[in-house]
């Protein structure tokens, strides 16, 4: 299983590398795009909404983060009915040891999962076949 395109949304330069590195060694994803809030994050899936481009199939989110965090992007991305717009995948992202963080992100209808970060190798090669699992014919039908 290939994906397209991840899209990084994570405020910390040093985590993007890690975890572009770790997508790009894994050989399974042939674009990653970096966004460093929710809001630019919601800005790359409206232009490529607008330009008719293969939305992301894959999104690792970060909980905290200045401006819009994930929590306030799920908000928006749930508002904006992005979930009809393409087959995507949110995975939250944390370092954050609270019980709330895990709580939340699990109950929302839109995110795949919860991790924590940095996301290593054997993490992406799951994550990558979780989302070919969900994906696949017989996960989509009743």
């Amino acid at each position: 299983m290939h994906i397209n395109k991840v899209l990084l949304v994570d405020d910390d330069d040093i985590t993007n590398i890690i975890h572009r590195r770790v997508i790009h060694k894994s050989g399974l994803v042939h674009e990653v795009l970096v966004a460093k809030d929710g809001q630019q994050a919601l800005d790359i899936l409206g232009d490529h909404i607008d330009q008719a481009m293969t939305l992301p199939e894959l999104i690792l989110l970060d909980i905290n983060m200045p401006g819009m965090g994930g929590f306030e992007f799920l908000e928006q991305y749930a508002a904006r009915n992005l979930a009809t717009r393409g087959q995507m995948i949110i995975v939250m992202l944390s370092t954050s040891l609270l019980r709330s963080d895990h709580a939340r992100a699990e109950a929302d209808p839109n995110v795949y999962s919860f991790s924590e970060k940095p996301i290593t190798a054997d993490g992406f090669a799951e994550l990558v076949k979780g989302y070919a699992a969900n994906m696949s014919p017989a996960a989509a039908s009743p």
